[in-house]
């Protein structure tokens, strides 16, 4: 692949509600000559406006300008991220001295072929759920290369549909999937995320969307099925993408009877990219599916998956936190985190297999499992969301008549080593925007 490409140019989409693709390309090639003029090289982009955003990153790249993408905007993430750069695009709030903010009458009068050097590296920020931040260093090739997997592999799905989603774009997952992605394809976009479905039907009339995809998360769709709105509109869905956690399967079976189809679940990282995908009509649809270019292997020693990608630096193979069973040269199974593995009083426990006994409870809608310390040691202890009947019941009774009931019946599938001693109820587990779960935020609860 050479460095330079061309973005396509004569499309004649919209971007956003109210703005054109040529009025969207003037507005970068503007911003590309600012940060041309400017000296420094390597810029932290945060904008939590993300059609705003889509400019300012667009501009940089054409700039051939390192971009460094925090994974949100708190005080710590973007100082750590503010210690790797020489300028700032968009967050004018970090009062650092070489800034350079979005225009909104900014626009080129010369309009032109937006060039992109796709050697640009892209510097991304993740914390996972650990709180620690890490880079993971990419380059726009890596991205553009997913980029033209995703519309291999899902582009029929899509067809002429307008992309809409209710992620962030800061995150890899929103980067690709809602921003480059459907502007690389010349498909309808809406960049600004929705943070309720009911906003999502209404734009649909308001706009006279025939046809949406919508990106989206777990907690989106788990939210859904307890309401699902969009029943009135399902003529009007194209596809759905769930990524950033699990889904469960019970939402995927729901939603592929409420919507005649369930959502294409997308299993990667940002240190990998995607990795596979699956989507599941059935209960026995349990098994991933490798993209095509992505090999698959098992790492015997810790029964992990390993793979290679063109999307990672390293040209070897990459060692993942998963544990695998591998179904064949393209499919496998996935069996929990490997980090998901504690030994207690010298017995592994996994963490994963006591949580999936829990969410197997009918009274429980959810659950999170984590290691908590007393004086006698390590235990297992476990965040509850219970059902909105059990949530009644709890009410009229103690919490220890559900502690006892909970684990009378944990008794039957686990050792009582892995049965929790601690429960905690909560309205909803602590998920972020992108699905994940705070694990910080969990902590606080057995403290």
């Amino acid at each position: 692949m050479t460095n330079q490409i061309t973005l396509p140019s004569d499309k004649t989409y919209f971007i956003s509600q109210a703005k054109t693709f040529q009025q969207w390309s003037e507005s970068v090639l503007f911003h590309r000559s600012l940060f041309i003029q400017n000296p420094a090289q390597t810029w932290l982009l945060y904008c939590e406006d993300a059609y705003e955003f889509s400019v300012l990153f667009f501009a940089l790249l054409g700039a051939r300008k390192n971009i460094v993408l925090p994974q949100n905007g708190t005080t710590n993430q973007l100082q750590t991220c503010l210690a790797h750069v020489q300028g700032v695009a968009g967050a004018n709030e970090l009062d650092f001295e070489n800034t350079i903010v979005y225009q909104a009458d900014g626009c080129s009068v010369n309009p032109e072929p937006l060039i992109i050097y796709t050697d640009t590296r892209v510097i991304l920020f993740t914390s996972g759920s650990t709180g620690e931040a890490k880079a993971i260093h990419k380059e726009f090739s890596h991205l553009l290369q997913e980029v033209q997997q995703l519309e291999a592999s899902f582009g029929h799905y899509l067809k002429d549909s307008c992309v809409v989603s209710t992620v962030s774009h800061q995150h890899i997952y929103g980067l690709l999937f809602k921003l480059i992605w459907p502007i690389w394809s010349g498909r309808n976009i809406i960049l600004q995320p929705y943070e309720y479905p009911e906003h999502l039907c209404h734009d649909i009339t308001k706009y006279s969307l025939d046809k949406v995809s919508l990106i989206s998360s777990p907690a989106h769709f788990h939210r859904l099925i307890k309401d699902n709105v969009y029943t009135d509109h399902v003529s009007h869905i194209s596809c759905m993408f769930s990524s950033g956690g699990p889904l469960s399967l019970e939402a995927s079976l729901q939603l592929a009877n409420e919507l005649q189809q369930p959502p294409i679940e997308v299993f990667g990282s940002t240190e990998t990219g995607g990795i596979a995908w699956r989507q599941r009509f059935s209960e026995d649809k349990q098994h991933w599916l490798a993209f095509d270019n992505i090999e698959i292997a098992l790492e015997q020693e810790s029964e992990c998956l390993k793979i290679k990608s063109p999307y990672i630096i390293q040209s070897d193979w990459y060692l993942c936190d998963d544990r695998v069973n591998i179904i064949s040269d393209n499919e496998f199974e996935l069996c929990g985190r490997v980090d998901r593995i504690v030994k207690i009083e010298e017995k592994r426990v996994s963490l994963d297999h006591v949580q999936q006994c829990l969410k197997s409870i009918d009274c429980i809608d959810d659950a999170y499992c984590l290691t908590a310390n007393n004086k006698r040691g390590t235990q297992v202890v476990a965040a509850i969301v219970l059902t909105e009947q059990a949530k009644a019941e709890l009410k009229q009774s103690r919490n220890l008549v559900f502690n006892r009931h909970i684990t009378s019946i944990l008794h039957e599938d686990l050792e009582a080593i892995a049965i929790p001693k601690r429960f905690r109820y909560l309205e909803a587990l602590p998920y972020n925007p992108s699905g994940k779960l705070n694990k910080k935020e969990m902590e606080k609860f057995f403290e």
